[in-house]
C-alpha cells in the first residue's frame, strides 16, 4: 500500500479520484457470466458475486448467462456491462467486439488485447518483442496426429527439457495444466490435450520451460497497481486443485521493497505491451539459475528472474480469488470494488 504518511495518497484514494464511483446510478446494467469455455463453473461464481455486490448496493443488475441470454442482451442492450465470463469467446475479444457493435459499455479489456492475452502463444511474442521475458517455450497445434519425435527435435532445438510445463494455449485457471518431470508425463500431457473438446477454443498447446522459483501476480485498475501477492500452493505446483479447491494454498503480500518494485515494473510492462485496460491481473514465476544459491532463501530474492506466464483480462471474482485479496488489502471491500468497475465500463470507439 503506498504510504499515507511520506504524502502519497492510498490505492483507494487514487481509485476514487480517478473513477466517478457512482456514474452508473440509475441506469441500466447486467451481468454477464456462463459462457460455454471449461471455466463456465467458474464464471458462474464470479458473474453471481457482481449479481450480488450490485444488489446489495440498491442496483437492480440483469444477468446474461450465455449464449442462451444472447437474444435477451441484444434486445435490452443495457447502458455497461460488468463481464463475468472466462475463457473462451467471453474472454478472447469476442463478446467485447460484439458489445462495441451493439453499443454497449463493458468492463476490462477492449478487442485486440483482450484477443492477445488469451492467446497465450501470441501474448509471448508481444511480450518478447516489448522486452517483456516470458519462459522460454514451443507452441503447437493440434491438428491430426501428433509426431512426437519432431516434437522433441523442435524442443531439443530451442535448448528445452524435462521438468516441462504443459498447457492448453487459451483456457484459463489452471485448466488442463501439466508439470511434466519424465519424459513418460510429457507424452501423456500431449496425447490427453491434443485430443481433448476443446469448446470455445483453439486446438494449440503451450510447452513451456519449467521455472523453479516462486510464483506471484501483481494486480492492475488501469495505471494504478493494487500490488502483488506471492502463491504458495501445498504441492509446489499452482494447478486448479490448488486455486480452487484445496483450500492450503498460501497468500501474502510481498514485502520485499525491491522485489515488489520489479514486480510491479514488469507487471505494468506487460499490461501496457498488450493494450490493456480496466482490471486485470498479471501472474509471474521466478526462477533461480543453478549456482545463484537456495532457491528457498526469502533473503536473496535479487537471484531471482523473473518471467511473465500470462496476462488475465478478466480475473475471477470468487472467494478465493486474488484480485479480490488485493483490493481488500487497501482497505477497498468487494462490493465497492464492483461499483468502481462497473463505473469503469466504456466501449473503445466512445
Amino acid at each position: 500500500m503506498q504510504d499515507q504518511a511520506n504524502g502519497k495518497k492510498s490505492v483507494a484514494e487514487l481509485l476514487l479520484a480517478s473513477i466517478q464511483k457512482d456514474a452508473r446510478r440509475g441506469q441500466r446494467v447486467g451481468v454477464v457470466l456462463g459462457g460455454q469455455s471449461s471455466e463456465r463453473a467458474i464464471s458462474l461464481r464470479t458473474g453471481q458475486g457482481f449479481v450480488d455486490a450490485l444488489t446489495r448496493l440498491g442496483y437492480e443488475p440483469q444477468v446474461y448467462d450465455m449464449p442462451a441470454d444472447l437474444a435477451k442482451l441484444v434486445a435490452d442492450r443495457p447502458d455497461a456491462l460488468l463481464i463475468g465470463l472466462h475463457g473462451g469467446a467471453g474472454e478472447n475479444g469476442v463478446m467485447q467486439g460484439f458489445l462495441e457493435t451493439l453499443g454497449v459499455a463493458y468492463t476490462g479489456s477492449g478487442v485486440l488485447a483482450s484477443a492477445l492475452a488469451m492467446d497465450k502463444g501470441h501474448a509471448k511474442a508481444v511480450l518478447n518483442h516489448a522486452g517483456v521475458p516470458t519462459p522460454s517455450g514451443l507452441r503447437l497445434v493440434g491438428f491430426g496426429d501428433f509426431d512426437f519425435e519432431a516434437i522433441n527435435a523442435d524442443l531439443d532445438a530451442l535448448d528445452l527439457e524435462l521438468p516441462l510445463v504443459v498447457k492448453p494455449n487459451d483456457e484459463g485457471s489452471s485448466v488442463g495444466v501439466y508439470l511434466c518431470r519424465e519424459e513418460t508425463d510429457f507424452a501423456v500431457a500431449l496425447d490427453t490435450l491434443w485430443d481433448r473438446e476443446v469448446g470455445e477454443g483453439t486446438p494449440a498447446i503451450l510447452v513451456e520451460q519449467f521455472l523453479n522459483g516462486p510464483e506471484y501476480t501483481v494486480g492492475f485498475f488501469n495505471d494504478i497497481c493494487l500490488g502483488s501477492i506471492e502463491v504458495t500452493p501445498e504441492d509446489g505446483f499452482y494447478d486448479y486443485h490448488a486455486k480452487y479447491e484445496s483450500g492450503q494454498t498460501l497468500y501474502q503480500g510481498v514485502e520485499d521493497e525491491g522485489l515488489k518494485i520489479r514486480l510491479e515494473t514488469l507487471g505494468r510492462d506487460a499490461y501496457k505491451a498488450l493494450g490493456c485496460r480496466g482490471v486485470a491481473r498479471v501472474d509471474i514465476k521466478a526462477h533461480r539459475p543453478s549456482g545463484s544459491g537456495d532457491s528457498t532463501d526469502p533473503q536473496n530474492s535479487d537471484a531471482l528472474q523473473l518471467f511473465v506466464l500470462e496476462i488475465n483480462t478478466i480475473p475471477g471474482m470468487t472467494a478465493t480469488s486474488l484480485i479480490p485479496k488485493l483490493a481488500a488489502s487497501h482497505g477497498i471491500e468487494f462490493d465497492d470494488f464492483t461499483e468502481l468497475m462497473l463505473a469503469s465500463a466504456c466501449r473503445e470507439s466512445s
